[in-house]
Order: C-alpha cells, then structure tokens, then sequence
C-alpha cells in the first residue's frame, strides 16, 4: 500500500473515531471538572444584587441534612451562595442540562440535551420550528416554558412574599459523593432556577438585533446534530463559541451583560413583597418583552440580517489530525477492517452484500498483511555440541513445494545476544522452609481509585496456613475525594478479614494470587441522607494480584485492579462508594 493510500485509509479510520464521541450542547456553560460555569456566575451576580434591595431575598438557613447536600454538591457555590436559597437557587439553574447525571456523564448528556421534546428549556428550535416562522415558534415556546416555571416558583413563596422552606419540590440532582438522589428543595428556587436557564440560554443560542434586546433568530441544535440541518430551512447551527462568558470581545460581552440584567429584572419582580402575584407575572412579562421580544425580517434570504453572531459559526470537521509514517502489517489490518465496515454499510443498504464480495475482500486484506502462502517458508534448529565447551551449530531447512534443502553452519563465537538459558533453581519464598508449617506476618497497603475518586491506607496482621493459602485482618482509613472544591471527606473506616489463594511460581521471582475480603464499614463524614457514625457491610475483591520475593522475609504485592465496596448505609436510601483501586501493599513474615 503506497504512502498515499495508507494516508487516506488513516484519515477515514480517524474520520470514524471522530464521528463517535459525544457531542453536547450546554448553552452558557455549567461547572465542571474542566472549566468554570456560566449559568452559575450569570445567576449568583444578579441574585446578589436582588438580595442587596430586597430583604425578601435573605439567606435560608439549612439543617444538618441541607449542609450535607451542600457541601456534596458538584460545583462550589461562591461563599455569599452557599445558604439553602442561593445553593438551591445555582443547583436548579443546572437541571435543565443534566436532569439528575453527573456533569462529567458526557454519554448520558448528549440524550438530554438531544431530546427534540426539550428544546424550549434551552430556547432553541424544535423539529417541526422550520422556516418561515420557526424563530419566532420557537420564541412563543421558550417564554411560555419560563412564564410556567415562574407560576409554579410564586406558589413557594409566604404570605409575606418570601420564599417558604417548608414548601418544597423534589429535585433530582447528581451529587459529588452520594450520587443520584431525590432532593426534597424549597419550591421558588428550584423552579426559578429552570426558568432562569432558559432566560439565559436566550442570549446565546439567538441572534439578535443591534442593541442586543431583541432576537431576530433562534439557532437549531437537534437537527444540527442529527446531521439533517438545512439553513434556509431549518435556521442557523448552535454555534459552541456563542457559549462562552468570558468577555472574549465586545459582542460576547454585551450578550453577557445583558443575560445578568434579564435574569436580575425577573428575580426582583418576582420577590418583590409589595406586588401581588398577578402583578408579579406583569411585572415578569415586562422583563421578558424588554429582553425576549421576537423581531421578524431576518432570513436566510439576507444572511439573517447579516447577523455578527454568524462569525462564530461551528468549524467543519472535528478537528482530528493524521500524521505521516510508514505502516505495519497491524496498522494495514485494522484500516482494512475500517474501510471494510464502512463499505459493508453502504453495501447492506443497497442490498448488494454477499458472500463472493466477502471472499475477495478476505483475500486482498490477506494479502495485503501477510506474506503470500507460497512463499518458500524455513526454520532454523540448534543441535547441541558433543564437545559441552564447544558452541553449538544451527541446522537451516528451506522447505518449497519442489525441493527440500538442508545447510549445517556452525558459528565462530558464542551469539552474546542469545536469549538465557532458563532457571533451574528455585527462588526462595519468603515463608517457611517447610511449607506445611504455619507462620504470622504484618501487612502495610496503600491503594488510590479515580472512578470515584478515594485514598486508601491499610494496616493489618497476615497469617501463613499451607503453601496456597493465608489469611489477613486488616484495619483501613478510606478518605474519600470529592472534585468540587471541597476535595477530601474523612470516608469511611472499614475492618475486615481477608482470605488469600496463593499460586507459587517456584522458578519465578514473583507468585500470583486472588484475594477476597468481607467486614464492616463506619462512615465518618456526614453525607445527605447519610449521618456520620451510620455503619454496614464492606467487600473487596482482587482477581490477580502479583507478589514479587524480595527476601525470605518480604513480600511486595501489587493488585492491579482491585474492586472495593464500602456500604457504611444500608437502610433508607443505601450509601455505597464503589471503588475500582490500585493497591500496593508490603508484607512481612516471622519465620
């Protein structure tokens, strides 16, 4: 295959790769691992000005339950925002993009925000919101989705006009160490909060008109994705760099300034205790036809009014990249196959696959990777010295279809780069000269998890019963991580008894082996819906571990996937913290 062809074959493989990561649309961005998020900045900033009006908008108080779901949460509130209203209030503006997933839960959020039922949370276009007509459709859905959410937020509120905590909606949110739950929140915040993303996504998937308060296009996410997109008939592409608030020029940071004054007017008509609720929602409508009025004229026809906005239109491609380099027999199989499935795909819907295409293409990848089969084969066998002190010669037999012939050579000097004889004497064990004899032993293990992220330090007593097994008592401090800001919870402490099935490799410097643990676990931190002090069942598992003789007195094991299972919960809601750890671990023995 020529340097050319295997370029394109390269290019389609990556092509493929590219094709298959998930993709998602988030409007202004949220928090996460990687980066700061919009929707939190945007609302805690125009909260913060509510609250330094209106005494309405005051701190709640939190009880211990409230405090834990806090300080679990997937982000850290600023420290103004960490009371139950203005946690609630930031938690909420984040449901409309995960619906209850992990903000790192890239495959289940690309279903949420692909959900064609869900559009008008993110004021963008639904299917059926085609041209003409589809901005300003998908305008009227976008307020009328916002202006219900509100309606349901005045009904959290008191006599007075200030939110209730005793009244309360159920919302689902992902949280750091708990997991999913079912959090019970007050109501005006949590339906404040949705209502509020959908203002703010206003300003980043729509163009507007010059002074930024009118929008003059909705943008398409679900078609674009889907790959159906047709401008002219189903509008403009979400475009990622209309997500961005970090006032990278003077446009994006008009749109930004004016998200924070959209979300401010409806936050201040909605808490403000002199208004009834019927003069609160005029008082919102007010807002909304300021910020959320649709301006007819702008068409495909005209660049859509030859909007500024378009100049931030998504790139073609996925950006990936193939690089120059010759390629082995594996690197032309495995484009083989890629180019082979793609064909297939396009063969099977024209119904035009059979078996003689399978064969022949069977046989160009055959030869393309391996050498022809009549191709003459040879092999190569030592014959040992009669003289111990004398190298031995190589015997070469060259085998065709037609002839058989056979070379003796014998070389001049020993070859230094021989491969070493194989070992003949045993290694030590670390263990009793006798095998059959019991020995005690003390055991130090530090293990570390990332998918759920933990620490792990170990310390216990070991106990030699014959040549394949042992038994292990361990006392463990298992801190758990949380990427939120918060970093380290004390975890759990867990006790357990291990039972260790040994396989001895007598010529080896290591043995192999299967451990499994089972005990109890105490938690020590105080989780939501889980108080400290609350106790269960620990696990552990560790399929192969690998444990290398240092000495007739230590051993030092490496289990290289170890799966642990502190549950220190199980009535109620149960708590487990699944970890899937690396643990290094050194034993000592007393002979």
């Amino acid at each position: 295959m020529g340097t050319s062809n295997r370029r394109h074959v390269a290019a389609a493989v990556l092509g493929l790769l590219c094709g298959a990561l998930p993709r998602t649309a988030l409007g202004y961005t949220i928090e996460n691992l990687v980066g700061s998020g919009c929707h939190e900045s945007i609302t805690a900033a125009a909260f913060r000005a509510v609250r330094k009006e209106l005494p309405t908008a005051a701190p709640l108080g939190a009880d211990d339950n409230d405090r834990a779901l806090i300080d679990d949460l997937q982000f850290k509130p600023d420290s103004d925002m960490q009371d139950l209203g203005g946690a609630t209030l930031l938690a909420a503006v984040r449901d409309n993009d995960l619906k209850g997933r992990g903000s790192s839960d890239l495959e289940q959020l690309a279903g949420v925000h692909g959900n064609p039922e869900g559009q008008e949370e993110h004021c963008l276009r639904s299917q059926d919101q085609d041209e003409p007509g589809g901005s300003q459709a998908a305008v009227a859905a976008c307020r009328t989705y916002l202006r219900a959410r509100i309606v349901e937020a005045l009904g959290g509120l008191d006599a007075a006009g200030k939110p209730d905590a005793s009244k309360r909606t159920t919302l689902t949110i992902h949280l750091s160490l708990r997991g999913k739950v079912d959090a019970p929140l007050p109501t005006y915040f949590v339906k404040m909060g949705q209502a509020i993303h959908a203002i703010e996504d206003s300003f980043s998937h729509t163009y507007r008109s010059a002074d930024g308060t009118h929008i003059t296009v909705v943008l398409n996410w679900i078609e674009k994705v889907g790959g159906t997109l047709v401008e002219s008939r189903d509008g403009p592409g979400h475009a990622a760099l209309l997500d961005h608030c970090d006032d990278a020029d003077a446009l994006r940071t008009a749109k930004h300034k004016l998200a924070i004054a959209a979300v401010t007017g409806v936050l201040r008509a909605t808490l403000d205790s002199q208004k009834s609720a019927d003069q609160k929602m005029a008082a919102v409508d007010t807002v909304l036809d300021e910020f959320m009025t649709y301006s007819p004229g702008c068409t495909f026809a005209n660049g859509w009014c030859d909007a500024p906005e378009r100049q931030y239109a998504d790139s073609s491609g996925c950006g990936c990249h193939t690089g120059r380099g010759n390629a082995g027999p594996g690197t032309a199989l495995v484009a083989c196959a890629a180019v082979f499935l793609a064909w297939l795909r396009r063969s099977r819907k024209r119904a035009r696959f059979n078996c003689r295409s399978a064969a022949a293409f069977a046989l160009a990848a055959t030869y393309l990777v391996w050498p022809s089969a009549a191709a003459a084969q040879a092999t190569t066998t030592t014959i040992p010295a009669a003289n111990p002190a004398a190298p031995p010669t190589s015997e070469t037999v060259v085998r065709t279809p037609v002839t058989t012939t056979t070379t003796v050579t014998a070389p001049t000097t020993p070859d230094e780069h021989a491969p070493p004889p194989p070992k003949i004497i045993p290694v030590q064990e670390p263990l009793p000269r006798d095998p059959s004899q019991t020995a005690w032993g003390a055991s130090l293990n530090l293990s570390g998890s990332i998918d759920s992220p933990a620490l792990a330090g170990a310390v216990g007593l070991r106990f030699h019963a014959s040549k394949h097994w042992s038994a292990g008592l361990d006392a463990e401090w298992n801190p758990w991580i949380a990427f939120n800001g918060t970093t380290f919870h004390a975890g759990a402490f867990n006790f357990y008894a291990s039972g260790i099935l040994r396989f001895p490799l007598a010529y080896e410097n290591f043995n192999l082996r299967t451990r499994v643990s089972l005990g109890t676990s105490y938690l020590l931190t105080n989780l939501y819906g889980a108080p400290s002090g609350s106790t269960g069942l620990y696990g552990d598992l560790s399929f192969l571990g690998v444990e290398w003789k240092l000495s007739r007195t230590f051993l030092f094991v490496v289990d290289p996937l170890n799966i642990a299972v502190p549950a220190p919960q199980l009535k109620g809601v149960p708590l487990a913290y699944t970890q899937y750890r690396f643990t290094l671990g050194l034993e000592v023995y007393f002979n």
